[in-house]
């Protein structure tokens, strides 16, 4: 059985001390990538009623935010940094330096932990994943793989641990972003973590990249049509059972649009698919980041809302990407919630 030993040094300085601050806090040297700034976004698009039959939101979401997005007030985008930090270690979900420590991967805090094996000793490590990316399958697609291309192309890369996603290889694959060794037991002797988070001018130019990467993939055919899609969720992750599925897709089908079940088919089919696609409807969830790098440049969202897990996450990359963005909100019934097709009839009218 290994001991952890990090966790354990991180525990006695925490006894001295008393505190316990972010490894980011401890960092040598830090600097700014790319600055704070401002940019504008637009409004929702919306059924009348439709905000009357939010009943709640989801959990990592915040009414003062979602109001925001839904009037497309300008948004304030926070910088982005790199953070050098000498003396670091790694075991499993946790960077430690110290008395600080910070989670970046997937899994628990353990004193005894039989998964961290022997400990590598590195000298420079950039680490390429975070703990959203390494917890949450829409994340990993967001934010770590445009984390991935910060980093010099030489330079010595690693992710922590995360999630095992069925479509992570065809994903890497497609972005031409291999993934990098994967640490669970280091010690480093300088180890760059990012901060990454915000929807700022330069997550918007790798977001370009990747896009422009994906393509490639797929030369462009005379005479293509811009599709129009109904991404299904499926079983996949929160349960958000939509009760009149079978009638909306029949009516979604009758007007054109492609169903497309991610989890039922491989990476490459689902970005053929949806490539160029002008109008994405699907219910509200990580899924909908099959899309992100495959949808037109001027595609645009429309977001089936559960009205007791309302969420305007995909808001956000909407308006970096200066794509429409908009949603109906179901009605609760029970085991999931009901659409309401003729509203999402017209308002798919309206968005196409």
């Amino acid at each position: 059985m290994s001991v952890n030993w990090p966790m354990l040094q991180w525990g006695g300085h925490r006894i001295f001390r008393g505190r316990s601050p972010d490894v980011r806090n401890v960092a040598e040297r830090e600097w700014v990538i790319c600055p704070e700034e401002t940019a504008p976004t637009r409004p929702a698009i919306y059924p009348d009623g439709a905000l009357e039959r939010i009943t709640d939101l989801s959990p990592w979401r915040k009414w003062e935010v979602e109001q925001g997005l839904i009037r497309g007030d300008p948004i304030e985008h926070a910088a982005t940094r790199a953070h050098r930090i000498g003396n670091a270690a790694i075991a499993g979900a946790f960077i430690y330096r110290g008395g600080a420590k910070s989670r970046h991967g997937y899994g628990k805090e353990r004193l005894f932990d039989t998964t961290l094996g022997p400990c590598r000793h590195l000298e420079t490590v950039h680490i390429v994943s975070n703990f959203a990316g390494s917890n949450y399958f829409g994340n990993f697609l967001l934010d770590d793989m445009p984390l991935g291309m910060i980093p010099e192309e030489d330079a010595p890369t690693a992710v922590m641990v995360t999630r095992n996603y069925e479509d992570e290889g065809g994903y890497r694959a497609l972005l031409d972003l291999p993934r990098p060794q994967r640490l669970r037991h280091a010690r480093i002797g300088e180890l760059i973590v990012y901060t990454d988070f915000a929807q700022n001018s330069f997550k918007l130019a790798r977001y370009r990249a990747l896009r422009d990467r994906l393509r490639r993939h797929f030369p462009a055919q005379a005479g293509q049509q811009r599709p129009l899609v109904y991404l299904k969720r499926g079983a996949t992750g929160v349960r958000r059972l939509i009760e009149n599925e079978a009638e909306l897709e029949e009516m979604l089908a009758r007007a054109g649009f492609d169903i497309v079940e991610p989890s039922a088919l491989s990476v490459p089919e689902v970005a053929r698919r949806t490539l160029g696609a002008g109008l994405v409807i699907s219910v509200e969830g990580s899924h909908l980041s099959h899309v992100i790098y495959s949808m037109a440049d001027d595609g645009a969202f429309l977001v089936l809302q559960p009205p007791n897990r309302f969420a305007m996450a995909y808001k956000e990359f909407a308006d970096r990407m200066d794509m429409p963005f908009g949603f109906v909100v179901g009605t609760l019934v029970p085991g999931g919630f009901r659409v309401d097709l003729p509203e999402l009839q017209r308002m798919i009218g309206k968005m196409t």
